[in-house]
């Protein structure tokens, strides 16, 4: 159903965009008197390359400054930048900003809730607006990305749950320009896509609109696993004036899995990285269909008062339900005896998240003598209903590694019983106030803070019945300080002093049944609490193309949650942790035919604190200790505004610590590079993804055996692929 609603949108909208286009096509004129061509005169230009860092951050945002004046590392990439790298989900724009990167995740699924951000995890909002609160796949595509902002560090100002160590906010698609573009990309591991972006120009008054489609069918370098993706996003905008105007946006995101839905891996450190890399013990055809889903709902309202002051009202509805199916021994992930053989079951999660998030917020300029003031304050709510049921097979299937028979009986795999069920509810009211200062034109003060309160109700629920578990109202304050020297129009040196509040809706376990060994009585985990203190230097070069940010920080975290590996779905919660680093970012162009991003991080994040004293200056797990990322891009003009570019990137990652103590995950270095050809109407570009085939764990971990040996927990990185796309501008 889905595949057929897809194609008939694209049909319809390429063959309205042809003949729009061949309406429009100029000819050349004919004299019919003299009977001789009159030839349009011709110009030779050359195609600057486009711009891939964004000056400013976005009205989601909320603050009203350029990047250059806010006293914080962020990083805002450009569609254009993406583009050129191929990214088609979230964590393939990570490598554009230092200290960002994403932990494990064992689903084909782009599950944002492991994004990482200098040793901490990472919170992801689209336009400003709370994507999750506690449970809810996300699942996010390249179709709905204007563009990416990465914040480090806490960020009141976006919303009230806001990570010490960062956040990263998506930008969605609105309407802008008119045009209709289509793009097909094909590549390796059966990759077909096909995305439409048709949109109408902002009118000062009256209705615009833009719409974005897409489909696309990947299978994996793992066996049996095969992925579908479906993105509808329709975008309707009123102008009353320029500065006044009503939005109303939806976008649906749904990604299936056939055979299966898990790509993590577990082997001994005889086998990591050395077996055939196909192998997938988890996936087996005959099981249920897995999926994740996002659909979206925004509603937005702007006035513009005057050139100082501005309202901003906008109000989100979330839904991610998902489902995924993957096989497992009893109690962990698929491991065999001494002669191969083990016995598999189903192991089955159903969940669904559902939140509203509404903001109301002012931005105001003004002045108290020699003094300007320019003012953020508003107040903003969220509610999130999230539920998560764990399911276990009943039926157990014998298998052996070596005959890599892997389909089941689907009626037999469907037969599951549920070891826990948690429900959570959760409710936020906060209100904010800051104030940018401006003092002697060179010296800016930033002074404000948010309140929050935070309600949570939860329900574990297990095979022994329903166990409310005790959530007290919370609330909190969290200031925000910093100074920022503007020592000329293109440097800035800011020094931060910043806050965080983050509840938490992670379960502790805090017994298990002798006999069972299941989970008897659980608590609930006591909110995070976050002190960030940074230095830093920004400076734009080049007529403000490229921008340098270096700065040093020193975060603690308390309350700080880790995978309980010993119970399913429970946390378990360490003291403190400190994290201490450098970051430095290079972003932007050069030259109109060279572009650059690169960066480098440098993280040592530690437990400071804990009742465990041997647990003391241990390494948080999956933390690279140095993140070193390069994209670069030159384009060499031709005639008629085309132009060619040849593009090389590298991602390196050292020093990845683990659950162990010292233990680290194997360093990783690889490869990218890319060619395109464009052209005012169409481009065709070229895209291989690790040039040198080097096998690698993008993520991972490591528990040791009864026997000291290590046992990897980890998701292979892909071997050497290719994308080819070709697009064309109607």
């Amino acid at each position: 159903m889905y595949k057929k609603l897809y194609l008939l949108v694209i049909i319809s909208i390429i063959i309205h965009g042809t003949a729009y286009a061949q309406s429009a096509r100029k000819t050349i004129a004919v004299d019919t008197a003299s009977h001789t061509n009159k030839l349009n005169e011709v110009h030779i230009k050359a195609r600057k390359s486009a711009k891939i860092r964004k000056d400013t951050i976005s009205a989601s945002l909320k603050l009203d400054l350029p990047i250059l004046q806010i006293p914080q590392n962020v990083i805002s990439v450009s569609s254009a930048l993406l583009q050129q790298q191929g990214t088609l989900e979230l964590k393939d724009a990570a490598r554009n900003a230092s200290g960002v990167y994403f932990g494990y995740n064992s689903t084909p699924f782009d599950n944002s809730a492991v994004l990482q951000i200098r040793g901490f995890q990472g919170f992801t909002t689209l336009n400003g607006m709370s994507r999750r609160f506690s449970y809810g796949a996300s699942i996010d595509d390249e179709a709905l990305i204007e563009n990416v902002e990465f914040v480090k560090g806490p960020a009141g100002f976006l919303n009230a749950n806001a990570e010490p160590g960062g956040s990263v906010n998506i930008v969605t698609k609105t309407p802008a320009q008119q045009h209709l573009n289509v793009v097909q990309t094909a590549g390796s591991f059966g990759l077909y896509r096909i995305a439409v972006d048709a949109g109408s120009a902002v009118k000062p008054r009256g209705f615009s609109a833009r719409f974005n489609v897409a489909y696309q069918h990947k299978d994996s370098y793992l066996d049996f696993l095969k992925t579908e993706k479906y993105v509808v996003a329709p975008i309707l905008q009123y102008n009353f004036s320029p500065g006044t105007f009503v939005l109303a946006e939806y976008n649906l995101v749904r990604g299936e899995a056939k055979n299966g839905a898990s790509i993590n891996k577990f082997r001994n450190q005889d086998d990591a990285l050395k077996d055939a890399i196909r192998l997938n013990y988890s996936d087996a055809p005959g099981l249920p269909k897995s999926f994740a889903q996002n659909e979206t709902g925004r509603f937005v309202i702007k006035h513009k008062f005057s050139d100082n002051w501005q309202i901003t009202s906008q109000t989100s509805y979330l839904s991610a339900p998902y489902q995924t199916w993957y096989m497992t021994s009893k109690g962990s992930a698929v491991n065999f005896d001494t002669r191969g053989n083990t016995l598999r079951r189903a192991s089955y999660t159903i969940g669904n998240g559902n939140t509203v998030n509404s903001q109301l917020f002012i931005n105001g300029k003004l002045s108290t003598g020699s003094v300007k003031h320019q003012l953020l304050f508003g107040a903003e709510y969220t509610n999130s209903k999230d539920s998560i049921s764990l399911n276990n097979g009943k039926v157990e299937f014998a298998y052996n590694k070596n005959t890599y028979i892997n389909s089941v009986d689907p009626a037999l795999v469907r037969q599951t019983t549920r070891t826990v069920k948690i429900n959570n509810n959760t409710f936020l009211k906060s209100g904010f106030l800051y104030d940018n200062i401006t003092l002697q034109n060179k010296l800016l003060l930033t002074l404000g803070a948010r309140y929050t309160m935070y309600d949570n109700d939860r329900f574990n629920t297990t095979a022994r019945g329903a166990q409310p578990v005790k959530a007290f109202k919370q609330h909190a304050v969290t200031p925000r300080a910093a100074l920022t020297f503007l020592a000329d129009s293109a440097t800035s040196v800011f020094l931060l002093f910043d806050q965080s509040f983050v509840p938490q809706s992670g379960l502790l376990a805090t017994a298990t049944d002798p006999i069972t060994k299941e989970v008897s009585s659980s608590s609930a985990a006591d909110p995070q609490r976050g002190n960030d203190l940074e230095l830093g230097l920004k400076r734009n070069w080049f007529q403000s193309r490229l921008l340098t940010t270096m700065n040093g920080f020193h975060t603690t975290k308390t309350n700080v949650l880790v995978t309980d590996y010993e119970h399913a779905g429970y946390v378990k919660q360490i003291g403190e942790v400190t994290s201490n680093g450098v970051e430095v970012d290079v972003i932007g162009n050069i030259t109109d035919k060279f572009s650059i991003s690169t960066n480098y991080t440098f993280v040592k994040a530690r437990i400071t604190k804990d009742v465990d004293e041997e647990q003391l200056g241990k390494e948080l797990s999956q933390t690279p200790q140095q993140i070193l990322n390069t994209w670069m891009q030159y384009s060499i003009p031709l005639q008629n505004m085309a132009s060619v570019a040849f593009s090389i990137g590298q991602v390196t990652q050292l020093k990845r610590s683990t659950s162990e103590t010292h233990e680290y995950i194997p360093n990783f270095t690889k490869f990218d590079a890319g060619i395109s050809y464009t052209t005012d109407r169409y481009f065709l570009r070229l895209l291989a993804d690790n040039l040198t085939g080097k096998r690698y764990m993008s993520s991972g971990d490591i528990l040791l055996n009864d026997t000291g040996g290590k046992n990897y927990y980890f998701i292979e990185g892909e071997p050497f692929n290719i994308k080819v796309s070709a697009g064309i501008k109607f």
